[in-house]
């Protein structure tokens, strides 16, 4: 199962939890028991800030 992250309507708290897809608008605060809404995070790996990025990167693959 994915774990995802939320944060409560009411106390603000950031927590994650594992959870299934489905079940995910029926996660509550573990703090206080309030409704919690899933979080948009970003978990891929594509992003590179590597030493290597650069425009000369790009040209030589056919994108440049």
């Amino acid at each position: 199962m994915p774990n995802y992250d939320f944060k409560c309507t009411s106390c603000q708290n950031k927590f994650s939890k594992i959870v299934p897809i489905n079940e995910r608008d029926k996660v509550t605060c573990p703090m206080c028991g309030s409704k919690a809404n899933q979080l948009l995070t970003w978990s891929g790996g594509l992003l590179n800030t590597g030493s290597g990025t650069s425009s000369t990167n790009c040209g030589s693959s056919g994108f440049g």
